[in-house]
């Protein structure tokens, strides 16, 4: 059976801070448009912990900072499964790289994973091996970019419109 992910208009959405960069293409009018969605109230945006101490970094530019105040966080406290699992996805994101490199985008995961239904990303190596995380990862978390996000909001707008 094929994964259908949840309805995004009744779901928490968890976003990487790369899911707001803007590069000055038709990307930033998807960021814009993700922006207005949520402070409509349409969907519900949510910054992991571990996102939000990225996006205090002074060289974060600065749209992106400008917008994470309005965003919620939510602290993660983890059992000893949830550590678990985490390992198990940070192993997997590590793959040949340094270790501990992508301790930070398993963090990341783990708390989209944890709260909500997707989590929006650009980071290839996550995008890349989300799919092989079956094991630790819930199957209503779908990780997505944010173009096929908002397909997926479109979809569920056009089938069931409020």
């Amino acid at each position: 059976m094929a994964h259908r992910p949840l309805d995004p208009r009744i779901c928490n959405i968890s976003i990487d801070a790369n899911a707001l960069d803007r590069d000055g293409t038709d990307r930033d009018t998807l960021v814009d448009r993700l922006l207005a969605l949520y402070e409509a109230g349409t969907i519900n945006l949510i910054l992991p912990k571990g996102v939000r101490v990225e996006i205090a970094n002074p060289n974060t530019p600065a749209h992106v900072q400008d917008a994470a105040p309005k965003i919620f966080t939510i602290g993660v406290g983890l059992n000893s499964d949830e550590q678990r699992r985490k390992r198990i996805i940070e192993a997997e994101l590590q793959g040949n790289a340094k270790l501990g490199k992508h301790a930070a985008d398993a963090d990341h995961l783990f708390e989209a994973a944890k709260y909500g239904g997707f989590f929006i990303t650009h980071d290839e190596r996550i995008l890349k091996r989300a799919g092989r995380l079956g094991e630790v990862l819930p199957p209503s978390l779908t990780v997505v970019t944010l173009a096929d996000f908002l397909a997926i909001f479109d979809n569920w707008e056009a089938k069931y419109p409020r």
